[in-house]
């Protein structure tokens, strides 16, 4: 038994790396709940939540009740954002003198800065039997002006619509792994996805030209269909650990030649609940850790992500960890059917962990039935 399962663990990790190193893809389609992200962006171990049909499919076989919700709201954006945002809406095309000195000045004010914003909604449905379906829709923007010697400027948005259908099963009998007998899931999601996109670059013969309009117009469009995997498995010790492994886009389909494709992704994590005794106890820390890896040309520190959470009342958990090396904080509180989650965290614009870091806030709230 032990050595079919090393083999199943063997050939999966293979298939996975092998279509994993051959991506050359463009933009991930992303859905993080702010609890993740305060716990340094980990969830592949410990998805059994709607995050699960995002991150970790497999997630939804160790659910055992049914939920589901039609406002499940994200925000987020970085310190930046209000004042780039402010010199862009001030842009104008008037062909005065004035109005292109004020173009060039207003764009100067925000040299260096990167203004990011991120707002999405998901209703979505989780069955108690490893089924799981959602529509999430979702929009993203990131303005940047760089280069004082010669100015440029970077804009990003994505509107993307997804609708996803999401299954999990066991393996059936009980297995060992590392000399602990576990139980095992593994689960996939279908996905349809469109996406209206702007990506352009600016420069200083530009500016004077340039309106809010030409930012954040999505001039390129298309649709793409794909699909996920995930497994999961959890030890029967005394810290109950748990191990998954997920890989996302595994087409790497193309929108359009306009528009790009799906990135494909690869992550492995594991967690555990430390605080051994009585099933209350044990469910107060879960301590966890992944490894994402995009295809980026970033270091392995920026890849890897660290997480804790601590409840400290019944309906408040406290949250921490590592992200891209920098650090992550939060706090989830639930109360009946309301869920209300809040996080700070840094994502590397660099290759490396202290390069460029963006810090952003984020908040969610859910109504969940």
């Amino acid at each position: 038994m032990r050595k079919q399962l090393t083999h199943k663990l063997l050939i999966g990790a293979i298939l996975i790396l092998g279509a994993v190193s051959s991506a050359g893809a463009d933009t991930p389609l992303v859905y993080e709940t702010a609890r993740s992200l305060g716990m340094g962006g980990t969830c592949v171990a410990i998805a059994d939540d709607q995050q699960a049909l995002f991150c970790n499919p497999a997630g939804l076989g160790m659910r055992s009740s049914k939920a589901y919700s039609i406002l499940n709201g994200f925000a987020e954006r970085n310190e930046d954002y209000d004042s780039v945002n402010s010199r862009i809406e001030d842009l104008t095309d008037n062909d005065t003198s004035a109005a292109r000195s004020a173009n060039f000045n207003n764009l100067m004010a925000i040299m260096g800065k990167t203004g990011h914003q991120a707002w999405s909604n998901m209703s979505y449905y989780l069955g108690g039997n490893g089924f799981g379906m959602s529509a999430y829709y979702r929009e993203a923007e990131t303005f940047s002006v760089e280069n004082p010697a010669s100015p440029r400027v970077t804009t990003k948005v994505d509107k993307d619509t997804v609708l996803s259908g999401s299954f999990a099963r066991t393996y059936g009998e009980s297995q060992i792994l590392f000399k602990d007998r576990a139980s095992g899931w593994w689960g996939g999601t279908l996905k349809f996805a469109s996406r209206k996109t702007a990506n352009h670059t600016f420069y200083a013969r530009d500016f004077a030209a340039l309106t809010p309009a030409a930012f954040k117009d999505t001039d390129r469009s298309g649709v793409a269909l794909d699909f996920d995997l995930g497994a999961i498995w959890q030890l029967n010790n005394p810290w109950q650990t748990s191990i998954g492994i997920f890989a996302g886009n595994m087409l790497s389909s193309e929108f359009s030649e306009e528009a790009g494709t799906l990135k494909r992704q690869l992550a492995v994590g594991t967690s555990i609940k430390p605080l051994t005794g009585p099933p209350e106890r044990n469910e107060k820390l879960i301590l966890a850790a992944d490894y994402w890896e995009t295809g980026d040309n970033t270091t392995a520190l920026t890849k890897l992500r660290l997480g804790m959470q601590l409840r400290v009342a019944k309906y408040l958990h406290l949250l921490c960890g590592l992200r891209s090396g920098y650090p992550t904080a939060g706090l989830a509180f639930a109360w009946h059917d309301l869920k209300i989650q809040a996080a700070t965290y840094g994502e590397e614009l660099g290759q490396r962990p202290g390069d460029r870091e963006d810090r952003r806030q984020a908040i969610s709230m859910t109504l969940e039935f």
